[in-house]
């Protein structure tokens, strides 16, 4: 967690340099606070972590990432990279959590818990950073307080740890911190951190276009970065599989399955289901069929949509940390057009939405929070009392909102900016006018006589 927060402590999440204090006592409330919040956030981590004993045996875990684990952490490299799911990289990086258990002889549920921590630690240590945001006072303290609940103790990541996915809340630190540190020109970081997000889980593509969009200069050398990192880390897996077109099915075999969801917006155009009897207990009544033009096609589009949405936003005028609510723009569209749109895929667009409410618009995440609680209800509780279609209806309804005032807050004109260079060579050129001017001698009597009755300048 400290790799990837500690390039991000040295300046305030605004951009500005912080100020220079003379003592010890005068150093702000918030950072005072911060051990105290840390652990508060460690506590709730680890209590949600440990909250419940979750079925390691049923759950994603168990069909698609704890066998290429047990491989690895045995050394047996070969299996792993041959069995690995898509997101194998991701497991690359928790591995030395889950050794420490493997070594000690834990059970399967200790080692998916510890295997999951690390990813847990890095919201909770993003959450921790974006509360430097906020001052005193009652409202700080609120902010504060709602900022850390949606990081560590949200619904959506009790749902994300129960299914199985604990590496959803990695990718979204990344690439919302792959954004920040774009928007304060460090090309390189931004894009391997961009890279290690898309080798964690391939839906971080969309967030090539903020991380572009909030890069001042050095893009091309962000996107060599990221596509290095992200090959050397996915490279093997698919040399590893016994044939390409499996490791390819791998990746893309939640792109129009059986499996239709209702919470997406393409649920109006399937074909109503069959009702069968022996499916009684597998499949809710009115199930649809997904389209036959959106199979394998879905996600492409996703990426696609999220590249010309960043350059319509480029061309807008967006740049700099500006660029958090484009990549929570992305993200919802991802959310929207996943046939196989689940709970925990709306984790990194809460994450992103969270991090520009407090960096760029400095107040409580009141957004954040709001889109929470919806996806718990639209997701959990409202399918246990709805019909399918009605709750197609109760996803579509908030998410075309959303993507509305998202997309206006995006997509509105920006006074046109300019070049970096040219800003500072103008503020140089203007800065030695005012020298020589101030130098200049006196050309007139006026001035001569105004010098007399002005105290002229040390050594005049």
């Amino acid at each position: 967690m400290s790799s990837v927060i500690s390039p991000l402590a040295r300046d305030p999440p605004d951009g500005r340099a912080a100020p220079q204090h003379a003592g010890a006592g005068s150093v702000p409330r918030s950072r005072r606070a911060t051990p105290t919040l840390g652990a508060l956030a460690l506590g709730a981590t680890l209590a949600l972590l440990w909250y419940r004993p979750w079925q390691v045996t049923l759950n994603d875990y168990a069909t698609e990432a704890r066998g290429p684990l047990d491989a690895l952490l045995h050394g047996h490299l070969l299996t792993f990279l041959s069995t690995a799911p898509a997101y194998g990289p991701s497991l690359l990086l928790r591995a030395p959590f889950a050794l420490i258990g493997s070594l000690a002889g834990a059970d399967p549920l200790l080692i998916y818990r510890l295997s999951a921590l690390p990813c847990l630690l890095a919201l909770g240590g993003l959450g921790l950073w974006l509360c430097r945001s906020f001052g005193g006072g009652v409202r700080g303290a609120v902010a504060v307080l709602l900022t850390l609940a949606i990081c560590v103790i949200n619904p959506i990541s009790y749902y994300m740890l129960a299914i199985g996915h604990p590496e959803e809340a990695l990718g979204a630190v990344l690439c919302v911190v792959a954004v920040i540190v774009a928007a304060r020109d460090r090309p390189a970081l931004s894009g391997l951190l961009l890279g290690l997000a898309i080798a964690n889980k391939e839906w971080a593509l969309v967030a090539v276009g903020p991380v572009l969009v909030a890069l001042p200069r050095g893009r091309v050398r962000a996107l060599l970065t990221a596509g290095g990192v992200a090959v050397l880390l996915l490279g093997p897996l698919a040399l590893a599989s016994s044939n390409i077109h499996a490791a390819t099915g791998r990746i893309t075999a939640n792109d129009g399955g059986t499996i239709f969801y209702p919470q997406q917006v393409w649920w109006f155009f399937g074909a109503p289901g069959h009702w069968v009897p022996a499916m009684a207990g597998q499949i809710p009544r009115g199930f649809r069929w997904p389209p036959s033009w959106l199979q394998g096609r879905a996600h492409m589009l996703i990426v696609w949509i999220g590249l010309a949405l960043s350059w319509l936003a480029y061309r807008r005028g967006l740049r700099g940390q500006d660029a958090l609510a484009l990549l929570a723009l992305v993200l919802l569209a991802r959310c929207m057009l996943d046939p196989w749109d689940l709970i925990y895929y709306l984790l990194p667009f809460v994450i992103a939405l969270l991090a520009w409410e407090t960096t760029v618009r400095r107040r409580a995440p009141i957004g954040a929070l709001s889109a929470s609680l919806a996806a718990w209800a639209i997701f959990e509780y409202l399918p246990n009392h709805l019909s399918l279609n009605d709750v197609a209806l109760t996803f579509m309804v908030p998410s075309v909102i959303a993507f509305a005032v998202l997309s206006g807050i995006v997509f509105r004109r920006r006074p046109a900016q300019p070049p970096r260079a040219t800003r500072a060579a103008q503020s140089t050129t203007i800065s030695s006018l005012r020298k020589r001017l101030s130098r200049r001698q006196p050309a007139s009597v006026t001035t001569v006589r105004s010098s007399i009755r002005t105290p002229s300048l040390p050594g005049r």
